[in-house]
Order: C-alpha cells, then structure tokens, then sequence
C-alpha cells in the first residue's frame, strides 16, 4: 500500500469518526462528512471501484458503531450496520466526485459539486423514506412534497456540512500534497 493510499485511508478514518458529531445534540442532525468523504474518495482515489469500496467500507464501519453503540432506540438487537439505499447515495457521490478528479478543481466546479452532492443526497435519500414508508407519507405526489417538506429542516446541517468537510479535507490533502511529494 502506497503512502498516498495510506493517507487517504485516514481521512476517511477521521472522517468516520466526526458521524459524532451528533453527540452534540439535536442542533447537530444531518452534519456529516460523509458525502463529503465520499466526494474526496472519488476525486483523490485513482481507480473508481477502489474509491466506492474505500467509500461503502468507512460508511458500513461507521454504520456499525453507531447504530449499536448510540441508535439502540432504533435498533434494539444487534445492526449489521447495512444501507444500500445511502451506500448507494454515497456510492453516486464518489463517482461525481471522480469527474471532478479529472479536472482541476475550481470555485465554480467545489461549489457545483457540493451543491449536487448535498441536494441530489437530500432528494434521493427523502424519495427513499417516502417510497418505504407505508404509513407516513401517502403514495401520490402530494405525499412526495409532504416528505421533501419535513427534510427541509434537516437540509442547512446537510449542506452546511458538505462544504465545511469538503473544504477542509480537500484543503488538507492537497497542502499535503505540495509539502510531500509521495502524495501525488
């Protein structure tokens, strides 16, 4: 393993660990790096399938822990810590993240793809609650627009953590990358 690939391990690491975040309380729901960790996997991983593999890892791991250790309200026994509808979200988010590794990275092209990753994560994520639910969101359009309307709230901490993440460990990396040549 090279040390770039060690390197980008560990900011998927840190990565994972700051899902705690939502220690913090309520005020703290739906502020993740993790699309922002997915975007980093696809632009600084070389291979697409070892960006989405390193992606759906870190996703799964952090999945496990949390939703044993501190969602035990929602998962009384034992959580295999599995979502295919976010792992698939995520895995989205590091293939967009992969078209952006083949160009340099401008203003406009981190704003373009943060905004699509924490949208397309918003809209995507809530047509899946929506379709699932078989009590709380009827199945016509108006129980679709009931569903986007109270992910609203969840929307700010999405984006807002999608460009605070990105920033920082797109900023980071690419320091690093300049101060250690092994990085590039």
């Amino acid at each position: 393993m090279t040390k770039r690939t060690l390197v980008l391990i560990g900011f998927l690491a840190l990565a994972v660990a700051s899902r705690l975040f939502i220690l913090g309380g309520t005020n703290w729901v739906n502020f993740s790096p993790i699309a922002s960790m997915a975007l980093f996997a696809g632009i600084y991983f070389n291979q697409k399938i070892q960006a989405i593999s390193w992606t759906i890892l870190a996703v799964w791991l952090s999945n496990l822990l949390l939703n044993n250790f501190l969602y035990t309200e929602y998962y009384p026994s034992f959580s295999f810590g599995f979502d295919g509808v976010h792992m698939g979200i995520f895995a989205l988010i590091t293939l967009l993240g992969s078209k952006l590794n083949q160009q340099k990275i401008t203003a406009l092209n981190f704003i373009s793809t943060n905004l699509a990753s924490g949208i397309g994560f918003f809209l995507l994520s809530n047509f899946a609650v929506w379709l699932s639910s078989d009590i709380t969101y009827a199945k016509s359009l108006q129980g679709l627009f009931t569903c986007y309307a109270a992910g609203i709230p969840f929307l700010k901490n999405t984006l807002a953590s999608q460009f605070i993440f990105s920033a920082i460990f797109l900023g980071s990396f690419e320091y690093l990358k300049n101060r250690i040549p092994a990085l590039n």
